[in-house]
């Protein structure tokens, strides 16, 4: 891996792309309101080959020094969580990246979360589009920590809460990694969902953890019985009925006493 630390030199703007570039790479930091334990910094690498897109990951917690191992262990971190891992991923996120690197504009080095490079060059571009880069980046990142097992893909589970039981009715896996979310009916019919159903999926759930979490601690056992999702076993979303796209209308039609 090269070192995290580039330099900032006057940049065109736009980067030298060859037609295809071979090899794309992404530094990330989190923002810089998101304080240590939490923040880190990660490299990702993309070459592409005949097949499956080759990847280099590797992920630094930062701002550490300070802080007892037993605080950071209270949130849920431990000593080892930096992670490297070397695979391959499918080749549509290699075509997503140079795509939107193609169309984008851009400006010489700065603060920005997410810088961006060709084919192993020392020059570093900040994009003008950053919130579509930080999206598709941490995107990759949560695909890269899936394939490399460091994560398992995110769960969520519909059902009812009944005092402290919960009765386990629809489950959705998000693959990150291969942008698809398996759907299973406990002990039921299974579906498969991905490319555009993937993005209205990944979207709609975006905007509906947003507004929850505008209101409640999306952490705290809810106060009152009814219909939830529990997502990773730790976060509860109230079932929402304004929601679009065939994974949602799947999991409606799919519902107990509907």
């Amino acid at each position: 891996m090269r070192k995290f630390h580039p330099s900032y030199p006057f940049i065109p703007s736009r980067p030298e792309m060859k037609s295809p570039a071979k090899e794309l790479q992404l530094l990330y930091h989190t923002a810089s309101d998101i304080p240590p334990p939490l923040a880190f910094r990660a490299m990702i690498r993309l070459t592409k080959g005949s097949g499956p897109v080759a990847v280099e990951f590797n992920r630094e917690y930062i701002g550490r020094e300070e802080i007892p191992l037993q605080e950071i262990e209270a949130e849920g971190f431990s000593a080892e969580d930096d992670f490297q891992w070397s695979g391959s991923m499918p080749e549509f996120w290699y075509a997503e990246l140079h795509k939107l690197a193609e169309e984008s504009e851009w400006k010489e080095a700065s603060e920005t979360q997410v810088l961006f490079s060709v084919d192993g060059g020392e020059t570093w571009l900040s994009p003008l589009q950053e919130k579509k880069w930080e999206t598709i980046t941490e995107e990759i990142i949560q695909a890269c920590l899936e394939e490399g097992g460091k994560e398992l893909p995110l769960e969520m589970v519909y059902g009812e809460l009944l005092q402290n039981n919960f009765y386990e009715e629809i489950f959705l896996e998000w693959r990150y990694a291969r942008k698809e979310i398996n759907a299973m009916i406990k002990g039921g019919k299974q579906a498969i969902f991905s490319g555009k159903d993937w993005t209205e999926a990944v979207e709609q759930l975006r905007i509906w953890m947003e507004d929850e979490a505008k209101e409640k601690d999306l952490y705290q056992l809810p106060k009152f019985r009814g219909k939830y999702w529990l997502m990773n076993n730790e976060i509860w979303l109230p079932d929402r009925k304004k929601k679009y796209g065939r994974v949602w209308e799947w999991v409606d039609t799919n519902k107990v006493g509907k």
